[in-house]
């Protein structure tokens, strides 16, 4: 029922578009970060926007998906394939009814990469699911998301055997936010990346966000990690009400030091996400041939990035010691539009701490001379070194200005 070839990729604005939501791809060390950053700070309450995000893209998303099936139960299945194909595992709707649903699956993208990066958890962290069962109810059953309560019971995470999400008839529990605008992408001119070989690059990936679809068990396994196709504005949400919750309990500082939060997540997406990238038989097969220099491993990620559905990446300056990059029509400065309006300070922070990580993973390890990515302790050393890298954001879309840039630069 479901079949992602009916979507195709806007070149022009390097996004896609599914359900009237914009899509991007995301691996298990980012997801698990930044949901992990938020749920630290104990002292805001953050588990009614953590899921209350994933309600309102996915509600938006099945509204759409569903609005030509006339039975329950292809609703039903339409559901079921769009979780499966986007990476997040397998649930079975068949036992839902207009009072609810108590879900029971092994098979979920959060508990089991939250373990494989984290360890056992204290509480449950599959609250992406138990959103995406409460939007289910409610378009399925076209119940009002204000009367539908929803948790998570038990955890594989937190060593429980199997996930149980309970889904009632109730007072909402989770928040509830307004109506997005349109996405208004800007028209600016383009710097293209300047490297002979990056459409053949490009082209050759453009066809992957088809290619990346769940397996028989619900996952995407892909690059040496696990990854997802996120709705975009479910996890920057989490970004920005992260950000909105921090200032409200410290004020300016707390922007700054939730900016520097997210962006460490960011530096691990950079690193783990584009070092398996680079480490994959699909690099060495289609992008190594093109390189001669370590300029050429960021050039030839950026052309393969490109597909991704991040917008268009490309770099003004770059050496070892100082790099310029900039993105149009960035997927964070989008969703921030679309949902928040003009910001007072740029919001990129999952797009600059990407670059830096890919700039500490080419200039401060030996992965291309040996092929071989770095560990997580590895990693953590780097990051508390005061040999690396830093990052400055300087422009960003939703404050005015026509594309995102970042300088990254080293510590000398």
């Amino acid at each position: 029922m479901f079949d992602i070839f009916k979507y195709e990729f806007d070149r022009e604005h390097n996004s896609i578009e599914i359900g009237g939501e914009a899509m991007i791809f995301h691996c298990h060390h980012y997801i698990t970060n930044i949901q992990r950053t938020i749920l630290d700070a104990d002292y805001i309450d953050s588990r009614p926007f953590i899921i209350g995000s994933a309600v309102q893209s996915i509600h938006n998303q099945l509204t759409n998906l569903c609005r030509d099936l006339n039975s329950i139960g292809d609703k039903k299945q339409m559901a079921e394939e769009v979780y499966k194909a986007f990476g997040y595992g397998l649930i079975d709707l068949s036992n839902m009814n207009e009072n609810g649903i108590e879900l029971y699956t092994s098979k979920s993208f959060f508990s089991k990469t939250w373990e494989m990066k984290f360890g056992k958890s204290a509480k449950p962290v599959d609250y992406y699911t138990t959103g995406y069962l409460i939007a289910c109810l409610s378009v399925i059953y076209n119940i009002p998301l204000e009367n539908i309560y929803g948790e998570q019971v038990s955890c594989m995470a937190c060593g429980d055997e199997i996930n149980h999400h309970s889904i009632k008839i109730g007072e909402a529990n989770f928040s509830i936010y307004p109506a997005k605008t349109e996405t208004q992408f800007s028209d600016a001119p383009k710097v293209k990346l300047n490297w002979e070989f990056e459409d053949k690059i490009t082209e050759t990936f453009l066809g992957a966000h088809a290619n990346f679809v769940g397996d028989e068990q619900g996952f995407i396994r892909a690059f040496g990690v696990y990854i997802v196709r996120n709705q975009s504005d479910f996890i920057n949400r989490l970004q920005f009400e992260f950000i909105r919750a921090m200032s409200e309990v410290a004020g300016d500082y707390g922007v700054t030091l939730g900016g520097e939060l997210l962006m460490e997540a960011g530096h691990a997406c950079g690193f783990f996400t584009y070092g398996g990238i680079m480490t994959s038989n699909e690099w060495k097969t289609y992008v190594q041939p093109y390189l001669t220099k370590k300029e050429d491993w960021i050039y030839g990620l950026l052309s393969l990035i490109n597909t991704m559905g991040w917008g268009y990446h490309t770099a003004i300056e770059l050496t070892q010691s100082r790099a310029i990059f900039r993105n149009y029509n960035d997927f964070e400065d989008m969703s921030y539009l679309r949902m928040y309006g003009k910001s007072e300070y740029p919001v990129h922070w999952a797009n600059s701490g990407g670059f830096t990580g890919l700039m500490q993973l080419v200039y401060n390890t030996n992965l291309i001379e040996t092929g071989k990515l770095a560990s997580e302790d590895e990693f953590k050393k780097m990051r508390q070194s005061k040999i690396g890298y830093r990052t400055n954001m300087k422009y960003g879309i939703s404050c005015g200005n026509e594309y995102l840039e970042t300088e990254v630069y080293q510590l000398l």
